[in-house]
């Protein structure tokens, strides 16, 4: 069993390697000839480089994109200005895609934050909760017309500017592959993770808006009714449609 004394210098420890104090300095005897300030910093540079290379293991795209320069340097500034609160480095990075927004990187290639929040959201996903496949709800509606639908908890529903999905499946090859993409084009995906497996599934504009509706509990009735007060009317031909192509997605239930 740890003693008082033990753990409240791990804290101390902690801190100074976060950069949150620096009375932690006191409290050590130097190494040989170096100072005490040296004698730690052996440690503090060698969890920043972990940091770095953990955080590549999540932003693999965004890396590849970048280059190793590049990359290494943003990772750093990063790091140094957004010290991690966990001790599971996986759980590290989720504000690189705000970090880099905020970035002159973002001049030069404007899709990068979104390439870091779209990876981080796969990272979510790859490791949330199985969740086994679900019949179509379509085969259940005459049953009960007025059931209450939602999309599944491994579910996420992406929308961006760019062609971030192209973009992050390329991120194995040679980075000259991205002057063959649009690169300025709407991505609607649908993310999820059903038996073990994450899957990508292009969406229409309005499939995404329609899905949108069951964020929130809502029978076909009620999300219909919301869909056509934000976006305008649709005429049962195109509503059969839509929720034919949503049934065969599995992504909703009950």
């Amino acid at each position: 069993m740890k003693s008082k004394a033990l753990e409240s210098w791990q804290v101390h420890f902690f801190s100074y390697i976060l950069g949150l104090e620096q009375s932690f300095l006191n409290e050590i005897t130097p190494i040989a000839k170096l100072s005490a300030r040296d004698s730690v910093d052996i440690y503090k540079r060698g969890y920043k480089a972990r940091l770095i290379e953990g955080m590549g293991e999540t932003f693999e795209a965004v890396w590849w994109v970048l280059g190793d320069e590049e990359y290494i340097k943003l990772a750093g500034e990063f790091v140094g200005n957004i010290p991690s609160r966990s001790f599971d480095l996986s759980e590290y990075g989720q504000e690189f895609s705000k970090f880099l927004k905020t970035s002159p990187i973002i001049g030069e290639i404007p899709f990068i934050s979104e390439l870091a929040r779209f990876e981080w959201i796969f990272k979510e996903l790859f490791h949330s909760a199985n969740i086994s496949k679900v019949d179509n709800f379509l085969s259940l509606l005459g049953q009960n017309p007025d059931m209450k639908l939602r999309l599944l908890p491994s579910v996420i529903l992406w929308r961006s500017d760019f062609s971030i999905y192209e973009i992050w499946k390329r991120r194995s090859g040679e980075v000259s592959e991205l002057n063959e993409l649009e690169i300025k084009m709407m991505d609607h995906i649908l993310c999820r993770k059903i038996e073990d497996k994450v899957h990508m599934t292009h969406l229409e504009e309005s499939e995404l808006r329609l899905l949108e509706q069951f964020e929130n509990p809502r029978s076909i009735d009620e999300a219909v009714t919301k869909y056509q007060s934000l976006y305008g009317e649709l005429s049962p031909d195109a509503i059969q449609s839509l929720f034919s192509r949503i049934g065969s997605l599995g992504v909703l239930g009950f």
